[in-house]
């Protein structure tokens, strides 16, 4: 379900109010909005694991940082394969 389109974007505000983003800045809200003022910086997002260093260009700007780092692995079709065949 997503955010209703009549409220305001859910933002990081130390992100927006000058805060100084240095080499290893991790963001723990998946759910958080790109806003235009993050462009061209590297950002690292927790996945649940590990953070996932990610370079916002402007085509990230509007979208959530959760859908930029996949908390799943993707399933080896060759392992997939042996299963079956047993």
């Amino acid at each position: 379900m997503s955010r209703s389109s009549w409220k305001i974007p859910h933002i990081i505000l130390n992100l927006e109010n000058g805060f100084k983003i240095n080499s290893r800045t991790t963001i723990y809200q998946r759910k958080a909005t790109i806003t235009p003022r993050l462009i061209g910086q590297t950002i690292h997002i927790f996945n649940g694991l590990r953070s996932i260093p990610i370079k916002i260009t402007e085509h990230h700007v509007g979208f959530k940082f959760g859908a930029f780092a996949l908390t799943k692995k993707r399933a080896k079709l060759a392992n997939l394969k042996k299963k079956i065949k047993r």
